[in-house]
């Protein structure tokens, strides 16, 4: 089976996703990868169709409003005669809507992965993208989603619930452990990684840290209002602040050093973090929300209410000292049959 995989953005968790699927998928399917120029992960056994994006954010948009530049990649699509194409992501970008329709007028199957089924709060960006992506998600052949959480909110946008397919993130932890190093010596501190944003409650998180007796680890890029820098950098005894761009060897650093990652979320869609923390044996406390439902019980974490710096706090306290579980059920050697079975199904019209 010959599948066109396009993904429209390859930066940061997004390329970190594609690296881990595509190898194994490649061993199972033959698989025709169209990326931007930038994409500098794996491809494994894939054939590699690159195309040009642009150097930054304002060329980005204008090539992808082109539709001429889209037509283009079309038709390479359809000179290697492909049984499926799957939208890996941008289901909401001008290009999208162009192929969803090329592709039903020729009846070839087209599927998409939908990461975020609910866009996250502050994002324009995200907030346009769930507004253009309905004309796409009512022509999907089919439509992956990542959790049975999220199924509610993918058929509130006049998506069938027998066009659904729930394949579970795969993990992504092998990037970070392959740069564990010895004599790193386990600390009483809590971690919280990723993109700062305003959804991800790291101000629950901080009002959280004043009832605890243990240090607090902020990392990743991103902003943090001015009332909430002002007060980490004036606990230096609590907080260790890294707001920046981390490299993997410092992330894997960080891991190894934490006794808890804390994820206080007001609102989630999907994460790779359960996975990675578990993967480096690190127990998580998280907030009910999206698919942590799911995902922070299978690794043997703690739910907590979102929103509540109390119940954080006592959660943080119970999820010092728990033993994780890491399941190679997650991996993508073991996820990519459902792949496989989701482009059969699209292929033959079930």
């Amino acid at each position: 089976m010959k599948i066109a995989l396009i993904a429209l953005s390859v930066r940061g968790p997004m390329g970190h996703y594609l690296d881990a699927l595509i190898t194994p998928l490649s061993d199972k399917v033959d698989v025709h990868l169209f990326v931007p120029e930038h994409y500098s992960e794996k491809t494994g056994k894939a054939t590699v169709h690159l195309f040009c994006t642009g150097s930054n954010k304002i060329e980005a948009f204008w090539r992808l409003f082109n539709p001429f530049l889209g037509l283009a990649l079309w038709q390479r699509i359809e000179r290697i005669k492909p049984d499926v194409i799957h939208l890996f992501n941008g289901e909401g970008y001008p290009w999208s809507l162009l192929w969803v329709d090329l592709a039903n007028r020729n009846k070839l199957p087209i599927v998409l992965t939908v990461h975020d089924p609910e866009p996250h709060p502050g994002n324009l960006l995200e907030l346009a993208n769930s507004y253009l992506r309905l004309f796409t998600l009512t022509r999907a052949t089919r439509i992956h989603i990542h959790s049975q959480h999220l199924m509610k909110a993918i058929i509130q946008q006049r998506v069938s619930y027998e066009k659904v397919s729930v394949i579970p993130h795969g993990s992504i932890a092998e990037r970070f452990i392959s740069h564990c190093q010895i004599g790193v010596n386990r600390e009483r501190v809590a971690i919280f990684f990723g993109r700062l944003e305003a959804y991800k409650g790291l101000d629950t998180l901080v009002e959280a840290s004043f009832k605890l007796k243990l240090r607090v680890i902020i990392a990743g890029p991103g902003h943090l209002p001015k009332n909430l820098s002002d007060l980490i950098k004036a606990h230096p005894e609590i907080f260790e602040l890294h707001n920046r761009y981390l490299s993997e060897r410092e992330v894997a650093n960080l891991f190894q050093r934490a006794s808890v990652c804390v994820l206080p979320y007001r609102q989630a869609t999907q994460s790779s973090l359960p996975l990675i923390a578990a993967a480096f044996g690190v127990p998580i406390v998280a907030t009910s929300v999206g698919s942590f439902v799911e995902d922070v019980p299978l690794v043997n974490g703690v739910l907590v209410l979102p929103g509540n710096p109390e119940a954080l706090s006592q959660g943080i306290q119970a999820a010092i000292g728990l033993i994780p579980s890491y399941p190679k059920t997650r991996e993508f050697n073991s996820l990519v049959e459902k792949f496989e079975l989701f482009y059969r199904e699209a292929f033959s019209g079930k």
